[in-house]
């Protein structure tokens, strides 16, 4: 039962948490971006920017996983 509970906890808290502060952290650096670039460079690259942290997000949390 003891065990049970580990993974469970494990897998609730492990990979749960990563992966939204992760998306957090690459919504906050893409606002961040979004004001120092000029607004046309951001208005033809913002979404692949986002799409790229959110990878970057997305490889780090399965990569914490391990």
């Amino acid at each position: 039962m003891r065990a049970l509970l580990g993974s469970l906890r494990s897998l609730l808290f492990g990979e749960t948490w990563s992966l939204p502060l992760g998306v957090a952290g690459a919504l906050c650096a893409a606002l961040l971006l979004r004001s120092a670039l000029p607004q046309g460079l951001w208005g033809h690259a913002g979404g692949f920017l986002i799409a790229a942290l959110v990878a970057a997000a997305l490889t780090l949390s399965l990569r914490l996983g391990r």
